[in-house]
């Protein structure tokens, strides 16, 4: 009989997990709820959203790789602004690690994800640092909001959008902050001159298109995508035509 008790309450804890999971991820669930933009701020920079004080270097970060500390961290430091990883942007250079992008993770089901970011048995937990509705606005992002970067950035970097169109959108939607000529914002403030969003858009394109469609975190920086509703395309458009702002 005290056997039959305790299968009966090891069943009855199984079916509450299991019952807990189907609310998580059931139509209309915290997942269908989750935040899309947020999702892509994270994944860009969720220490600085949190402030964490982290100072030591992530567990599963490279110990042949060039960084160290609170930055590899971040999600973009493994898998790269253009989501491929050691197959992209970061297949050289101070950032490359060798870790693989999340681009593919896309198939992956909303409850894989969530476990493969809450599992305290992994290296890759995050749940003592992003609460629950923070993790699932990632998975949200990398379910639904990762987008192919490489198919519209040539091999020399530049957008192949639509400039003209692309100056529209910016004269409209960026300028107040940027300027008309690009430069109202110094990303480097050093002896150069200014480097303003021409050599941003240069330096980085993949980095640009990812914070053009989602915004900058901590700042007031409108999302493309989502606060301004523009499609995929859209935000090439103004990539391109940002690119040419360069000695303006």
């Amino acid at each position: 009989m005290r056997l039959f008790a305790v299968l009966i309450l090891l069943l009855g804890s199984l079916t509450l997990v299991i019952s807990t999971n189907q609310d998580t991820f059931a139509e209309g669930s915290d997942y269908q709820q989750a935040d899309l933009k947020n999702g892509a701020l994270l994944y860009d920079n969720w220490l600085k959203i949190k402030k964490a004080d982290i100072k030591d270097t992530h567990p599963l970060y490279p110990p042949t790789s060039k960084k160290s500390g609170k930055s590899t961290w971040r999600c973009k430091e493994c898998h790269g602004w253009d989501y491929i990883g050691n197959k992209g942007r970061y297949s050289k250079g101070s950032h490359f690690t060798g870790i693989t992008g999340v681009y593919h993770v896309q198939e992956k089901s909303q409850e894989a994800l969530y476990g493969s970011m809450t599992n305290k048995n992994a290296e890759h937990d995050f749940s003592e640092y992003l609460s629950e509705s923070q993790i699932l606005d990632l998975v949200k992002f990398l379910r639904e909001g990762q987008a192919a970067i490489d198919p519209v950035i040539d091999s020399q970097g530049k957008g192949k959008g639509n400039s003209t169109h692309g100056k529209v959108l910016y004269e409209t939607h960026c300028s107040d902050c940027h300027g008309s000529d690009g430069n109202e914002i110094d990303f480097k403030d050093n002896k150069e001159g200014v480097q303003g969003i021409g050599w941003l858009t240069n330096d980085n394109p993949q980095e640009s298109i990812h914070k053009i469609r989602w915004g900058h975190p901590g700042s007031d920086m409108p999302s493309m995508a989502v606060d301004k509703n523009l499609s995929e395309q859209d935000s090439i458009d103004i990539l391109t035509y940002s690119q040419l702002l360069v000695g303006k």
